[in-house]
């Protein structure tokens, strides 16, 4: 049999004359520069998206630090059987707050200068804190920030708060004739913050009673999940730096909290009970959360405060 022998220069030839990787020198560079591109392009869009989120969260934190509500139903103390005389205090000229003197019964000279939480106005607090805080038995001053209920109209922020807290303590000294030592500043949640400055400021006033208070507000912020990407401390306005102002309040401090409460935690009552100055109370109440610290055992903290208000004269 014969067997016959393919020429091997011809493969050879066939081989040799191919471009010499003809597809990697060409393809492998365009795919690796659109990648980079694509990557660059994406890279751009998320920053100017995070840039404008930032954006937004520095001009609308005093709405989202101050949700007023825009509906609420209409009530006063008559509703609960609560005598009360219906104010307008003013504040810089033509602006005022709207507030509610509560005498006590029996009469009192102590007077409990109340500062509300962010979520509610007057009219809500009256089917709410209203009855525990009367049961109390001090007279009561509550007042609703300006761009609350029937206050001035206008975005709070921490300097207008702190303007309306004064402009209340003013009206007690001045037109009620109320004793310095006699006044009690007392904050719910984010009304902690005007109540713990006002402290700060009158080293002469009776005491300071914080029920759900936070370190700072910077520290609350970033309780909340969707806020921790944001450089919240370059760009919070309102600040409300409990923690850094306590150790110079110079007046018997409560403090209390919900062993429940995830907004503002315990931990943060233990933090500024540390800073406080003596005589100083901490009061942990077991199950309460943030928003139902004045319902759930609330027979219980009023003992406590009450013991704290006998305490102080």
């Amino acid at each position: 049999m014969r067997v016959s022998r393919l020429p091997r220069h011809r493969s050879c030839l066939l081989y040799c004359n191919a471009p010499p990787m003809a597809a990697a020198s060409v393809t492998v560079p365009q795919r690796t520069s659109q990648f980079g591109r694509s990557v660059a392009v994406s890279a751009a869009v998320l920053a100017v998206i995070y840039l404008c989120a930032c954006a937004f969260f520095y001009l609308q934190q005093g709405r989202m630090t101050f949700p007023a509500p825009l509906q609420y139903p209409t009530a006063t103390p008559l509703d609960a059987g609560i005598a009360f005389e219906d104010l307008h205090i003013p504040v810089n000229g033509p602006e005022q707050v709207h507030a509610w003197w509560i005498p006590a019964s029996p009469a009192s000279d102590k007077v409990l200068l109340v500062f509300h939480g962010n979520g509610y106005v007057l009219e809500q607090a009256a089917r709410g804190e209203l009855a525990p805080l009367h049961a109390l038995g001090t007279n009561l001053l509550m007042i609703d920030y300006r761009g609350y209920g029937s206050s001035s109209p206008g975005t709070p922020n921490e300097k207008r708060v702190y303007e309306d807290a004064r402009a209340a303590f003013s009206y007690l000294v001045a037109q009620r004739k109320v004793r310095p030592e006699d006044i009690i500043f007392l904050g719910r949640s984010i009304g902690s913050g005007p109540a713990t400055e006002l402290a700060k400021e009158h080293p002469e006033a009776g005491g300071l009673v914080l029920i759900s208070p936070f370190t700072s507000a910077v520290d609350l912020a970033k309780s909340i999940w969707f806020l921790r990407p944001f450089p919240l401390a370059l760009l919070s306005q309102n600040r409300f730096d409990n923690l850094s102002k306590m150790n110079a309040v110079h007046v018997p401090v409560f403090l209390a909290a919900g062993t429940a409460d995830r907004l503002t935690p315990p931990a943060m009552a233990r933090a500024l009970l540390q800073r406080a100055n003596e005589p100083k109370r901490l009061y942990l109440s077991p199950g309460a959360d943030h928003n139902d610290m004045m319902s759930t055992g609330v027979t219980a903290l009023q003992a406590q405060i009450i013991a704290f208000l006998q305490a102080i004269h």
